[in-house]
């Protein structure tokens, strides 16, 4: 009875062992050897694709395969959740294939790594935000077309929001902390960026004025003082003037907007 279970694993064993062999690539056939780098992609085995696909276009950087492999080797990056690997590929892709189907794909796809790595909490850095609108404004221009500029543009307007956000809480920070020279620096600097959203505006001029007039008040207490790094040029009298001139934008927004 043993000898017989041992007879039927042995018989297993040869008929499984095929399948666990690893196929190697065919140097006169780059078909057949894309297909074999391919296999683990379809079976959503992605971190052998990862290796196979690498493998595949250092051995054949000429087939007419090879830029198919560098879009699912992408592809693999992303579904791992690689993300910042997936970027630099599918951003490669898209700059060397200007031209392919899959172009406008791989151009979106470099936002949305990014996107996936950026923060949605104001409180925080929003480079890859950035980044990712910036991926996206390029869709949008050179793919006008593409079935996936509409969703490019729609997070193109939550980004832009989320980083004027992110930048007004900075400059609120600034003003709490009563380190009014830079809140001013701030929300002067940012009223371009804020121009979209008017309740953002209006915060700006009004945080903007107010902390201008408590420079000025420095600036007569002590003129010298080493508070005034970003108006250093400019008087009391020149800051009052430049609160005042931001004050008086505030009807005309909220004429605007009612």
């Amino acid at each position: 009875m043993h000898r017989y279970l041992k007879l039927v694993l042995i018989l297993l064993l040869f008929a499984i062992l095929p399948n666990c062999v690893e196929k190697d690539f065919n140097p006169d056939d780059p078909k057949e050897s894309f297909a074999i780098a391919k296999e683990p992609y379809d079976d959503q085995h992605y971190e052998i694709a990862v290796s196979k696909l690498s493998e595949f276009r250092a051995r054949f950087p000429y087939s007419q395969f090879a830029v198919e492999a560098e879009l699912l080797l992408a592809n693999s990056q992303y579904e791992l959740g690689k993300y910042p690997e997936a970027a630099v590929a599918y951003e490669q892709f898209a700059r060397l294939h200007p031209k392919h189907a899959q172009a406008d794909f791989a151009l979106y796809r470099v936002g949305e790594c990014y996107w996936l790595e950026a923060p949605e909490e104001i409180d925080r850095e929003q480079e890859y935000t950035a980044k990712a609108v910036q991926e996206w404004e390029k869709l949008v221009k050179n793919f006008p077309a593409s079935q996936h500029t509409g969703k490019a543009k729609e997070n193109i307007a939550v980004g832009k929001r989320r980083i004027a956000e992110s930048e007004v809480f900075v400059a609120k920070f600034y003003c709490k902390q009563e380190i009014f020279d830079s809140c001013a620096y701030r929300f002067i600097k940012i009223l371009d960026a804020v121009e979209a959203y008017p309740d953002l505006q209006l915060l700006a001029l009004e945080k903007g004025a107010f902390a201008l007039d408590k420079v000025a008040d420095d600036k007569e207490k002590n003129p010298e003082s080493d508070k005034n790094i970003f108006h250093k040029k400019m008087s009391a009298t020149d800051l009052r003037a430049k609160a005042n001139d931001m004050r008086s934008l505030i009807p005309k927004i909220k004429s605007r907007n009612s």
